[in-house]
This record gives structure tokens, C-alpha cells and sequence, in this order.
């Protein structure tokens, strides 16, 4: 019988699909499997080995008041990108609902009409969560590394014009909570929403604040469930007309990290700043330029899918592109250049997202 410690470094690197199917081997690989330990090896392989997940929403042939949702992906996106897009799930909508998508790890997020739903990438399970009865403005899923838990935040409007908050937790192998949970403790910080992220415990949203016409960032520490405001980093490069015009920010992960991705004026280059605590006796939050990337004419619109630090070096690692041309970049930050990932043309999809493997399951 092999030792806990050397089994566990053995499963940790197959895919989460493969290890859920031999816990049956035994009750020493079952156990083993099931330790939280393991879960946390695993996942910290996982995060080093991504997919791309991509979706995309067409029209049906047959039927011009439908449309068609097709949620695809591109296996290994560093180690040995698989040929050909794997088709994971289709779903038929009609055609006027607007359906809004929020990725972490390997769930998505999303919504049919009122109805939200969460979608397992590893195990093709679809689960519906408990139905929204107030007017929806936005969700967001997060995750919480220290407890090993997600949080599904819905953002609605109320009858004064202001927002409110409500909740559902999920935890590993547990079942889906029958009901929201309102938050109180906020004070209408979200305004017009832009983007928003999950990093490390946390969700960012990028908005534009209806009074004064500035963008700020709104943060929900999930854990505590507090809520924080963020200014934007300052580039002198960059006009608030070109801000608006261009929408030139993008929300990014760098190293664990929140970042902000902000375009030069003349769309040249694209300066990334992260968001660190910085030495003071107060321990303040603090930008810091990370990463200045020269865009050689990719055009006026791309996006920055993630980041994935390498593997001898986590201070340096490949940023990846999604630009007009639907093309696949990887851009190595160390050396400062970009390389083509594999033929596709990925033009047609209107929703890209970093997904891996991860052993989090829901009943």
C-alpha cells in the first residue's frame, strides 16, 4: 500500500474528472481523496494547468425567436492545447432574454430570465439555484480559498433606485441552500456597473458612479461580507474622454492578485497594475505598476482572458490575449513577446473565461 503523502502527490495531478472515479479503488484512495489536504494539492496543480473556456450565442436556423447558448472549451491551454474546440453543453433560450455569464474555476454562472443556474465544467453538472423574486441587476460568483467555500452575490434593484444585496453560500459536498440571504451591511455603493472579478476572497466591480460620471471600484470582502470602495489607479496617460469612449480598463488576476488593465491613449501599449499592501504603519492598499506590455497594432479592442504564473518562476509567467482578429496569444512576460496558440479563430464567441479542474462538489 502506497503511503498517504506519495498517493496523494500521484492523484494530485490527474484531472479532477479521472480522481472522482477512483475513490471507488479503495477505502485508503478514497479517504485519501477526500482529506482537505488533498483537495488543496490539487487545486494548486490545477490553477497551473487552465482551460479556456469560450461561449457562444447563435441564432437558431429553424426558429428566428430562439437562440442557441454552446459552451465550448480548449483543453490544456499551456501544456498541449487540444486541436479541435470540446463541445461541453447547449442550451436553447429565447431569443429577447439577455443572459449574463460569471465564471470561477470551473463553475459558470448564469442566468435564464429570472431563473440562475451553475454549471459544473468537470462534471457536466447543471444545477438551478433558488429563484429570484426582485428585479435582477447583476451576479457574481466568488471563492473563498480559506474556508473552501463559493458565494453567489445578486444584485438587485429596489423601488427608491437604490440596490440591494442578497446571498447564497455554497459549501463542498453540501447541499444548495433553498433561499437568499439578504445583506445588510452596504450603503448603495454599486452604481452603473462595467466589469467585475473574483479574486482571492473577494469581488471587484468596476463601475461608474452616476453622480459625478468617475469610475471607482466597489470591493465585497466575501469572507467578513463588508464592503470597501477603491480609486482607480492613475495613469497619466490616459484621459477620462478616452476612459469613457473606449471603455480602456479591463479587470485582471495577476499572481493572486486584483489588477487593472489600463490602455494607453493611442492603444500602444497596456500598463497593469496590481493591487498591493504597501510598507506604511497603516498598511495601505497601494497600486503598483506590474507588467507594461507593448501591443504591436493588435487594434483597438482585445481582451486579457488571465494570467498563469510559470512554473519554476511564480514572479513571471504568460499573460493571455483574445484580440479583434480572434486570434490566441500568449504573451511571456519575462521575455516580452507573444506566440500563436493553435489555428482557431475565436471571433465568434462573445465570452472567454480561464477555467481548471477542481474537486468542489454540490448536491
Amino acid at each position: 500500500m502506497l503511503p498517504c503523502d506519495l498517493l496523494a502527490e500521484i492523484l494530485s495531478r490527474l484531472p479532477a474528472k479521472n480522481v472522482c472515479q477512483l475513490k471507488s479503488v479503495s477505502k485508503h484512495w478514497l479517504n485519501t481523496i477526500s482529506t482537505p489536504h488533498f483537495k488543496k494539492l490539487h487545486y494548486k496543480k490545477s490553477i497551473k494547468n487552465p482551460h479556456l473556456v469560450l461561449i457562444d450565442e447563435s441564432i437558431k436556423c429553424n426558429n428566428y425567436f430562439a437562440k442557441t447558448l454552446t459552451i465550448s472549451s480548449i483543453n490544456h491551454l499551456k501544456q498541449n492545447p487540444t486541436p479541435n474546440l470540446d463541445k461541453k453543453f447547449t442550451i436553447d433560450i429565447l431569443f429577447q432574454h439577455n443572459t449574463n455569464f460569471s465564471f470561477n474555476q470551473c463553475f459558470i454562472c448564469y442566468n435564464i430570465k429570472d431563473n440562475i443556474w451553475l454549471y459544473n465544467l468537470t462534471t457536466q453538472q447543471n444545477q438551478e439555484l433558488p429563484h429570484v423574486t426582485t428585479p435582477m441587476i447583476s451576479f457574481d460568483l466568488g471563492y473563498i480559498p480559506s474556508s473552501n467555500e463559493f458565494k453567489i452575490v445578486h444584485v438587485f434593484g429596489k423601488k427608491d433606485d437604490k440596490v440591494g444585496y442578497e446571498i447564497i453560500t455554497l459549501k463542498d459536498d453540501n447541499f444548495v441552500p433553498t433561499s437568499w440571504r439578504i445583506l445588510e451591511n452596504h450603503k448603495d455603493s454599486y452604481t452603473r456597473k462595467i466589469a467585475s472579478l473574483s479574486v482571492n476572497g473577494s469581488i471587484y466591480w468596476l463601475v461608474n458612479d452616476m453622480q459625478d460620471n468617475k469610475k471607482r471600484i466597489v470591493c465585497l470582502e466575501l469572507e467578513n461580507e463588508e464592503f470597501r470602495k477603491i480609486s482607480c489607479p492613475k495613469e497619466s496617460s490616459i484621459t477620462q474622454n478616452s476612459l469613457m469612449i473606449y471603455q480602456a480598463q479591463q479587470l485582471v488576476e495577476v499572481k493572486g492578485l486584483f489588477g487593472v488593465a489600463q490602455f494607453s491613449a493611442n492603444f500602444s501599449n497596456v500598463n497593469i497594475f496590481v493591487l498591493k499592501q504597501g510598507n506604511n504603519k497603516n498598511k495601505e492598499e497601494i497600486w503598483v505598476k506590474e507588467f507594461s506590455v507593448n501591443l504591436f497594432h493588435m487594434g483597438h479592442w482585445f481582451k486579457i482572458v488571465g494570467f498563469v504564473p510559470f512554473e519554476e518562476d511564480n514572479t513571471n509567467g504568460e499573460l493571455i490575449f483574445v484580440p479583434n482578429n480572434g486570434r490566441l496569444l500568449l504573451y511571456n512576460t519575462k521575455k516580452g513577446s507573444f506566440k500563436n496558440v493553435g489555428e482557431f479563430n475565436l471571433l465568434r464567441y462573445k465570452h472567454h473565461s480561464l477555467y481548471f479542474d477542481s474537486l468542489f462538489l454540490f448536491r
